[in-house]
């Protein structure tokens, strides 16, 4: 990047390439529509190209201006990552671990615990970053999180695991479905249904692995619903069923709306466990928080195990 540009430019361009509008992106970033008209001239001439053209009254990047773009998420998100850490610091706090959870992953327990972490480690804060969900590995990778909740089948290369507890994961139904009350579905009835599921990338050693896959049986229609609330919607509703592990269900506790029974006569168990980078050091926060989360693990399991066939959890 040239390097007369700067910070003013950066933020110009992503204002810019968000609202499609000079006028919207001026006042975003607190200036007037001509004050803004003149930046990009300056950025552009610094540049010696264009960054917008116009198409049906929106300013759209070039090529330059999506490359510039890239860079300008990046640049600024780590100057606000920079700002946040040092507020912190000001208050005593010299650490701050960034936690990732996968897109199976549940929250209602992670209050109640960071509570109790960050009052035993006071000069540590931790942060939840929410955007990682579908590839908590990358994430860690390139240092976006420190640490990140998995479950399944951990990918071993780079990272170093701890196991938190075995799970198991269950069919969840509507109340009205017509195999509600069995105890345990065969993998050709639980695969006869529309399935409900967060996206369709099939996670290791999840219900695909070791149901659909191993049985080679397909669900008829499979709808995506991103997030565990609107999958649980979707059941509730009637759309289809799904298979989830039951500390996630755990807020769904006392749902008479939802019945749950047993994939196959078994079940199917996963591990819920803790990653972090392999290079990661033995006294760094990172690892005092996942020590402290495997240590925590008896108390971290679901507190009651499901009620097969009555809908009570």
């Amino acid at each position: 990047m040239h390097a007369r540009i700067s910070t003013r430019h950066l933020q110009m361009i992503l204002a810019i390439a968000t609202t499609g509008s000079v006028s919207e992106a001026a006042s975003q970033i607190g200036l007037t529509q001509s004050a803004l008209s003149h930046r990009i001239r300056e950025a552009e001439r610094l540049l010696n190209t264009e960054l917008f053209y116009r198409k049906h009254k929106k300013l759209i990047p070039t090529s330059a201006g999506k490359r510039l773009l890239q860079s300008a998420k990046v640049v600024l998100g780590e100057l606000e990552r920079a700002e946040n850490d040092i507020n912190k610091l000001s208050v005593g706090i010299e650490h701050v671990v960034r936690i990732g959870n996968e897109a199976y992953g549940s929250y209602h327990w992670l209050p109640r615990f960071l509570k109790g972490f960050m009052a035993e480690q006071p000069s540590i804060s931790v942060e939840i970053i929410p955007d990682v969900s579908m590839d908590p590995y990358t994430a860690l990778r390139n240092g976006s999180i420190d640490l990140s909740i998995i479950s399944g089948t951990p990918i071993k290369s780079g990272f170093r695991t701890q196991k938190l507890f075995r799970d198991e994961m269950v069919v969840v139904m509507p109340e009205s479905h017509p195999l509600a009350d069995r105890e345990w579905l065969s993998p050709e009835e639980i695969a006869d249904s529309t399935y409900i599921t967060y996206h369709t990338n099939p996670g290791p050693g999840r219900e695909y692995e070791q149901l659909f896959s191993h049985y080679q049986l397909l669900p008829p229609r499979v709808i995506r619903a991103g997030v565990t609330e609107a999958v649980v919607e979707f059941v509730r509703a009637g759309v289809g069923i799904t298979i989830m592990p039951t500390w996630v269900l755990e807020p769904w506790q006392h749902d008479k709306s939802l019945r749950m029974a047993r994939a196959t006569r078994k079940g199917l168990y996963i591990d819920w466990q803790v990653a972090l980078r392999k290079d990661e050091r033995r006294d760094s926060p990172a690892t005092i928080l996942a020590r402290t989360l495997t240590d925590a693990a008896e108390r971290l399991r679901p507190t009651k195990q499901l009620s097969i066939g009555s809908g009570d959890l």
